[in-house]
């Protein structure tokens, strides 16, 4: 999987989409729930798919020859990516001359149907990116 501490270009962006779903979220509620708010944060649609497309490349490429995913991968992460395998093979029966790269890459940056991440994992972003935006 990826690097520990690696960054990524799409960071800051998805970081920005979080923050946005969850102080929908939070609008929407009568009582605020925060445990609530962070996971239909994490669940609500993403304008991208939250994964390198360098990344993705590698494990679409793998999943395509038959290799299942690394043991111990987490359920979203899992659940992304199979996501992602499926949209690669129906654009590559359309068109089958493409690379898998380029599909991938489409793929990629789509729009997704969540942001495939728990929600502790979306609290800690947006946390980070509160704090990030009040100088903390």
């Amino acid at each position: 999987m990826k690097k520990r501490n690696s960054t990524s270009e799409f960071n800051a962006h998805r970081n920005t989409v979080l923050l946005e779903n969850f102080r929908s979220a939070i609008a929407n509620q009568s009582r605020i729930e925060t445990v609530k708010a962070f996971q239909t944060a994490a669940d609500m649609p993403a304008p991208r798919f939250w994964v390198s497309e360098q990344r993705a490349a590698v494990v679409i490429s793998k999943m395509l020859a038959g290799e299942p995913l690394p043991e111990g991968t987490f359920e979203k992460k899992r659940e992304m990516y199979e996501e992602l395998c499926a949209r690669v093979k129906e654009m590559r029966a359309l068109e089958p001359d493409r690379t898998i790269s380029s599909l991938v890459m489409e793929a990629v940056n789509s729009p997704a149907p969540s942001s495939y991440m728990s929600w502790q994992r979306a609290q800690a972003l947006i946390l980070e990116e509160r704090a990030r935006r009040h100088g903390r």
